[in-house]
């Protein structure tokens, strides 16, 4: 199980142990992502990951770093899916294929290459709607409240 931190600035870095061994991790045109898929409300996000290391075939584990600001703001339990693709992002305005000749979904994050589905593992996701609690001490506001971040 992975704990991944919601903030809107800073990286973190996950390991994995693939349950399939990455064939794309040395050619530089691969790119790497993780679908987090939350639990309750079965929203997706996407993150980009990036590779930190070579795997190889003794030590097959993983190590991306990702951007703390593309993990989704709500805290909860989600299910998450590390996928390699060969091929470039689909960017708007820096690519020189035509959008009209381009049948794939518009959701694909790549013009070129299957997606292969490297691990599919839970994280827990500490967000930005995390409740602090206040509690006053004089003795005419005894109250207690919930404040909500996001």
């Amino acid at each position: 199980m992975q704990t991944l931190l919601y903030n809107s600035t800073g990286t973190q870095t996950i390991a994995v142990w693939p349950d399939v061994t990455s064939s794309l991790a040395s050619n530089p045109s691969a790119s790497f992502d993780m679908v987090l898929s939350n639990d309750y409300s079965k929203a997706q996000t996407t993150v980009e990951l990036d590779l930190l290391n070579t795997p190889t075939s003794v030590l097959p584990r993983l190590v991306f770093s990702l951007n703390r600001s593309q993990l989704p703001s709500y805290t909860g339990n989600y299910t998450i899916t590390i996928r390699e693709r060969e091929g470039i992002p689909a960017i708007w305005g820096q690519i020189n294929a035509a959008w009209t000749d381009y049948d794939a979904l518009w959701s694909s994050p790549t013009l070129a290459g299957a997606a292969t589905e490297l691990d599919i593992d839970r994280a827990w996701v500490s967000g930005s709607d995390v409740p602090t609690f206040t509690q006053y001490s004089s003795p005419d506001e005894t109250g207690a409240y919930y404040i909500y971040n996001g």
